[in-house]
């Protein structure tokens, strides 16, 4: 199980804003503490529990497209044709996203994207993904991005498209001061580009319960986002398991890899309480 979680049936969020699924950036500033396979992980589950679910790669390394087994040819166009600045370059989100074997639609990734992040996305680029977003949203319950690890242009965009922000930390020293920095980037989006975006999930994953540091951010984590079950955004921790890292290697869910181990139920237990907070109609 996700420790420390009691669902708190009578909590919710207010219902998607563009009429159609939830979005939730699944985001941090570093790399390395488990976006991409909260993002796989989280997805997948939904689509588990019936949920129609697009995944939208945002992160030039494209691992989670590769995770999900997506394979684009030498003619396929990706989210760098979706964001490009030049008009005559662009293509619509609909005839880029593909079907994986695991049940979420998805988004690729390209590692053309550095170019996006480097360059910038040109006039109005902050709110294309959104705007492109509109057109498929009501065909998901929930749409969930991948973000690059870092806080630019790219990420700017997808706290721009989303409703929700998951939050993905592994236990570390510097875990919650980058935490920080996420919420002052979120409160600048806020100011000019989504009002209404915010942190409201977030999730500790890898966790080792053993080391003393990790149960210090756990504890700080808690204090500062608040109980799950007393309507608080903690979500609680997935447990550190071998198991993870097997199935990331095999491009494919824990679920599928492993589905008893402690991480394939606790990113079950995850997609259950957002699900439900959110309460999406099947």
């Amino acid at each position: 199980m996700v420790a420390g979680i009691v669902v708190d049936m009578t909590s919710e969020v207010d219902q998607p804003k563009l009429g159609g699924g939830r979005v939730l950036a699944i985001a941090m500033q570093k790399g390395g503490v488990a976006k991409t396979t909260t993002t796989v992980n989280v997805a997948t589950s939904l689509a588990q529990q019936g949920y129609r679910v697009l995944v939208i790669d945002m992160d030039q390394q494209a691992h989670c497209t590769m995770c999900l087994r997506v394979v684009l040819g030498p003619d396929d166009a990706s989210l760098y044709e979706v964001l490009h600045p030049d008009r005559t370059l662009r293509v619509p989100l609909r005839s880029v996203i593909k079907c994986s074997e695991f049940g979420v639609d998805v988004v690729p990734a390209h590692m053309a994207l550095r170019e996006l992040e480097r360059t910038g996305l040109g006039s109005g680029g902050q709110l294309r993904l959104a705007r492109e977003l509109d057109s498929v949203i009501d065909d998901y319950d929930f749409v969930l991005i991948d973000c690059p690890p870092a806080l630019g242009e790219l990420t700017t965009a997808a706290l721009a498209a989303s409703d929700d922000v998951m939050a993905v930390l592994k236990p570390g020293g510097f875990e919650v001061s980058s935490m920080r920095e996420l919420a002052n980037t979120i409160l600048d989006v806020q100011e000019t580009l989504n009002a209404d975006i915010e942190i409201r999930y977030v999730l500790l994953a890898d966790f080792d319960g053993r080391p003393q540091a990790g149960k210090d951010v756990r504890n700080q984590l808690r204090a500062d986002w608040g109980e799950w079950d007393g309507g608080g955004a903690y979500l609680g921790e997935v447990p550190h398991t071998v198991r993870v890292i097997e199935a990331a290697n095999k491009r494919m869910p824990i679920h599928v890899h492993a589905p008893t181990c402690t991480a394939a139920v606790a990113y079950q237990e995850v997609a259950e309480r957002v699900a439900k907070r959110v309460k999406v109609s099947k």
